[in-house]
């Protein structure tokens, strides 16, 4: 028996593959109803085809080009995006882990451990307590994961606040935005059309998150009115994060498997899942296939996302001039931001100036 605690694209690809491969999975989902609440933009790459073929109804919108402006200049570039609705991506992932065979408990809270292969889940209808016997438990219970607590593995992290809210504003479906500079100290600010009346608009910040959206918004849109708020968490990325220990693993955001160059954690959390699915069938090591993997990555968006911290102004006004060249915009095409190893070094290579941002390193 395999216990998951948390059915989220994460909890949930992982719970398909397992059962796919003929395990017994249970996935434990604290809330009602898979997909509640919404913390989430919802944008990915088109990477996402690696891992799930989406429907339609899945799919709020696509676009093809990102606008990235800095105080002083701006540029577009072409991409591939999707925006999603992401309780239906849940669900859509959730349907997928049942349909392989997985079973899935809403309304259940993990509470802790009784002994080494057991825990304890809340029916939190009737509190009721069970105590489930789980040769493998996984924490895929985002970033405040109690798993990680009550195993004694919860390093202490650090968290972004994802300030983010539906807001009332015409734009192009085909594109989205994204701010850079003073005005969004170490982190960036998004704008990301749900429909031609709707966006998405947001930033992260490590304090005054409130203070910094709502000029945001100002400035962006000329009023405060807001639809809904889709607020949350998320965290930095940490090498040294204890991911397994014995029988216990985390994955996604509890294992703060997120790309700190834009906070994405949806591709990075799948990655993962199929990562430690080979690991559990095959008696592998998590932690070692791991960061020989797709860890590599995420250590690499980390050290852009440290550079980037550093940066005023007048250096995103330089970094957006370099990538106007057209041998730039070639090699954003041909990659994306979920291959960032290749990415980097085509970059390097068309144009070498970027190197000058290496003395931030330091």
């Amino acid at each position: 028996m395999i216990s998951i605690i948390g059915a989220g694209p994460a909890g949930s690809y992982l719970a398909y593959l397992l059962a796919k491969a003929g395990k017994e999975v249970t996935i434990f989902e604290e809330h009602k109803d898979v997909g509640s609440p919404v913390q989430c933009t919802g944008i990915v790459t088109h990477s996402i085809s690696q891992f799930f073929s989406l429907t339609n109804d899945v799919i709020a919108n696509t676009m093809d080009t990102v606008k990235i402006i800095s105080k002083n200049n701006e540029i577009t570039a072409k991409t591939r995006e999707i925006v999603m609705w992401r309780n239906k991506f849940d669900l859509f992932a959730a349907d997928l882990a049942k349909k392989a065979g997985a079973k899935i408990e809403t309304g259940h809270q993990f509470v802790g451990f009784s002994g080494k292969n057991t825990i304890k889940v809340k029916n939190k209808e009737n509190n009721e307590i069970k105590e489930i016997k789980s040769e493998y438990i996984v924490g895929a219970d985002g970033p405040s994961s109690a798993v990680a607590k009550e195993a004694g593995i919860d390093v202490k992290s650090k968290f972004w606040i994802g300030m983010q809210a539906k807001v009332k504003l015409k734009s192009d479906t085909t594109v989205f935005e994204t701010y850079f500079g003073d005005d969004f100290p170490n982190f960036f600010g998004w704008v990301v059309p749900e429909s031609e009346d709707v966006v998405r608009l947001g930033l992260g910040a490590f304090e005054n998150a409130n203070e910094y959206f709502y000029r945001f918004l100002k400035k962006r849109t000329g009023k405060k009115d807001i639809m809904c708020w889709e607020s949350g968490i998320f965290p930095v990325y940490d090498p040294k994060k204890i991911i397994q220990k014995g029988n216990v693993y985390l994955i996604g955001d509890a294992a703060t498997q997120v790309k700190a160059t834009t906070g994405g954690g949806i591709i990075p959390s799948l990655k993962a899942a199929k990562t430690l699915s080979e690991c559990i069938l095959h008696n592998k090591n998590y932690t070692f296939n791991y960061k020989i993997g797709s860890g590599k990555e995420l250590r690499l968006h980390l050290l852009i996302r440290n550079i980037l911290n550093k940066f005023k102004d007048a250096d995103y006004d330089h970094l957006l001039e370099l990538m106007k060249q057209e041998k730039v915009q070639k090699v954003l095409k041909k990659y994306d931001r979920d291959t960032p190893i290749p990415l980097v070094m085509n970059l390097l290579l068309r144009e070498p100036r970027f190197l000058k941002y290496a003395k931030f390193v330091v």
